[in-house]
């Protein structure tokens, strides 16, 4: 049986950067215009609250909240807030070989009235995950470590 509010999917990738690195560069909300450029104008951290920032982010179709939440040195939880739906990602930066694995898992809850597309709607979820964010990301990173291999 599906269940008609819950979207849960996963895309992992090897990056060929440090785990740190291409953790930091998803963790700094002023730079998120830039690492996604596709989905992101820019965003603002509007309150930050020990490991907790609140974040406003300027998508292509209006301005959303987004929470960001540190949960362990591998892993950073981030809660979207949009018109069909809330979603929580799970951005986990493992460090695998001399890069890093990264893994985004999606819980999405569709919002009524279109929940009823939501046994139909995964795929289209896996794959914004990978371009909008798994491929952003790590274009970024092992675009930065091309220009600067020592790190």
């Amino acid at each position: 049986m599906w269940n008609l509010n819950m979207i849960t999917a996963v895309v992992s990738e090897y990056i060929d950067a440090p785990a740190d690195r291409v953790r930091s560069l998803y963790d700094d909300p002023a730079n998120w215009g830039t690492l996604f450029p596709l989905t992101i104008r820019r965003a603002r951290v509007l309150r930050r609250v020990d490991n907790v920032l609140h974040v406003e982010v300027d998508h292509i179709g209006g301005k959303v909240l987004n929470i960001l939440r540190h949960v362990s040195p591998t892993c950073i939880e981030l809660t979207e807030f949009k018109r069909r739906f809330d979603a929580t990602f799970l951005n986990e930066f493992l460090p695998e070989k001399q890069g890093t694995r990264y893994r985004l898992t999606a819980f999405v809850r569709v919002k009524l009235p279109y929940r009823l597309l939501t046994p139909f709607l995964k795929p289209l979820v896996v794959a914004r995950m990978k371009r909008y964010v798994v491929e952003a990301l790590k274009a970024a990173a092992e675009r930065a470590r091309s220009a600067n291999p020592a790190a």
